[in-house]
């Protein structure tokens, strides 16, 4: 019987762990908080929860040595300390995380060494890819060539369960999330590059429609050009991006509580003495309420006077973390107050828009394909099973002998793409397409 060691016991762990259990492997679950595996494992024959401290290099090494294969579920910055290890004890390894440049530096190391360090297998990033992939594939094999490519994926509550001023709710790392959001962008559009500062990544969102769901914003995400070389595409390709959607208000509301500061993660704070309130009026340069809509320029109705009340940061009580960064202060106040209640459901939805040409450019059609999936209420979240369940898919076919690839990888190839897209429709998780002419200059 296969061992498998995860590393983490957060958000989107479970689904991973039942689903290995479920087909027979042997999972080893490690987290800080062992109570949270101990959870997941929930009594099963074949699984064991272990505490674990990722700062502890030789105790995470022996973690690994005693599996067949490793699957971090830790913060992406942690992913290189476990590579390390897998590198070192022979051991395949697999993540949902963005292949890091320190992670593409080890390509070489792993063919060598026969092993496959498999990443991106997630959602976004993973079915992103994988959905995309094949979609491009097919229309190349009928004779298109792709010219235009956009992609938008969001997580977030169900309608019936956003039912506060963020239009949010976390169903992965609240950390996580904040840090993502200080990302600058790149595209192609038109043939030519954009390039979005950071300070102006929620400057201007695009609107977004989800047939039968409604209309959403969307913003940039990350390095889009990057992926015209990752993906293989040709110099046809004019236009390229991958977008992030959320709720309509989202990115004004951020907009505001960045020029607050409150996405510093750089300054260390000492909030033993301060009170919420007490903190915003320093950050405000005044009583809050006050002078809050003055200092960002708005009026009363558009300052996020209401969003901060939800969150506690008009609270007239002592800070609860005594010292950390101002993002670490809100990622904390966002955690506590927008959670997921037991019997809510999440939603996550993605939308491909790629256009090709036929006939030698004489026609022009727009493929576009939706995924909408629910969590269930009092089960597993839409995010953690689109999240986990490819990872498990990935894992299972490695270690059945189904994958034979080494180095380092994303799911852009059809050994891969093929059968996790196959097994995750015949579970509900599936797209659906539609396609439309578009004119030559379109």
């Amino acid at each position: 019987m296969k061992k498998i060691l995860v590393l983490g016991a957060g958000l989107v762990s479970r689904p991973l762990v039942r689903y290995l259990l479920d087909h027979g492997f042997m999972v080893t679950v490690a987290d800080w908080e062992v109570a949270k595996a101990q959870e997941i494992i929930d009594g099963h024959a074949h699984g064991q929860a272990m505490a674990f401290d990722v700062n502890q290099q030789q105790a995470l090494c022996d973690l690994v040595a005693g599996g067949d294969l490793t699957v971090s579920l830790l913060p992406a910055q942690m992913h290189i300390k476990v590579a390390r290890c897998c590198l070192d004890l022979g051991k395949h390894m697999v993540t949902a995380s963005y292949v890091s440049p320190e992670m593409r530096a080890l390509d070489q190391e792993a063919q060598e060494k026969g092993l496959l360090l498999l990443n991106e297998m997630g959602v976004d990033p993973g079915i992103d890819h994988m959905s995309a992939m094949q979609l491009v594939h097919t229309e190349e094999k009928a004779g298109g060539t792709l010219v235009a490519f956009s992609s938008w994926c969001g997580g977030l509550p169900a309608p019936e369960a956003n039912d506060n001023p963020f239009g949010y709710k976390f169903s992965w790392s609240p950390k996580g999330v904040l840090t993502a959001a200080r990302n600058g962008a790149r595209y192609r559009q038109g043939g030519q590059l954009v390039e979005i500062n950071p300070d102006q990544l929620f400057a201007t969102p695009a609107t977004v429609n989800i047939d039968g769901v409604g209309n959403f914003e969307g913003y940039p995400n990350r390095d889009s050009v990057a992926y015209l070389k990752t993906y293989g595409f040709s110099d046809a390709v004019t236009d390229m991006f991958r977008g992030t959607l959320r709720n309509r208000g989202h990115c004004a509301l951020y907009r505001q509580l960045i020029a607050l500061g409150l996405f510093d993660d750089q300054s260390q704070r000492d909030f033993s003495q301060q009170t919420y309130r007490g903190l915003m009026d320093e950050l405000c340069g005044g009583p809050v309420r006050e002078t809050l809509p003055a200092k960002l320029g708005v009026s009363a109705e558009e300052s996020p006077l209401r969003a901060l009340e939800y969150i506690g940061l008009l609270d007239d009580t002592a800070v609860e973390i005594k010292s950390g960064s101002l993002m670490d202060l809100l990622a904390n106040q966002m955690n506590k107050a927008l959670a997921y209640q037991p019997d809510e459901r999440d939603m996550l939805l993605m939308r491909h828009d790629l256009s090709f040409t036929y006939d030698g450019g004489q026609r022009r059609e727009r493929v576009t394909a939706v995924m909408v999936d629910y969590g269930i209420a009092g089960g597993d979240s839409a995010m953690a099973r689109t999240v986990s369940l490819p990872v498990a898919m990935g894992v299972r076919m490695l270690l059945e002998g189904r994958l034979q690839l080494t180095g380092v990888h994303i799911p852009i190839l059809p050994e891969i793409y093929q059968p996790v897209l196959a097994e995750l429709a015949e579970l509900g998780i599936g797209f659906q397409e539609s396609r439309q002419r578009e004119s030559s200059g379109s």
